[in-house]
């Protein structure tokens, strides 16, 4: 799914986005001039490898997420905030919740045959 950021303003803007058993849904909002706030959940599960044997496990999302999309290139000064960058003036919802998939998936994940062995002790 994709949002036109000319479309966003005062009031929020529902999102709904769908990859595989994942859902992302949440609102946008134009906080000020090209900065805007997402604040979603990401819920359902995916299917990630054990890092021991890689066999795959389905793992539950149930993740909050909140961050902020500059309509270009940010210049601000909030170093202490999220800001993606969009370009276009697109922001494209699949590519945002495959990011957060990916960002998840990087993690340390293990299966119930080998939590607790001596592999799993060393990381």
């Amino acid at each position: 799914m994709k949002i036109a950021f000319k479309k966003l303003g005062s009031h929020p803007l529902h999102f709904e986005a769908n990859r595989d058993n994942a859902r992302f849904s949440g609102d946008l909002i134009l906080k000020k001039g090209n900065v805007a706030q997402l604040n979603g959940t990401i819920t359902g599960s995916i299917s990630i490898p054990c890092d021991l044997c890689a066999e795959e496990i389905e793992h539950p999302l149930n993740e909050e997420v909140t961050f902020y999309l500059s309509d270009g290139i940010y210049e601000g000064s909030d170093e202490e905030l999220d800001i993606v960058e969009i370009d276009h003036s697109t922001i494209d919802l699949d590519e945002l919740l495959h990011s957060e998939i990916e960002l998840i998936k990087s993690d340390y994940f293990c299966c119930k045959n080998c939590e607790g062995t001596s592999l799993d002790r060393e990381f």
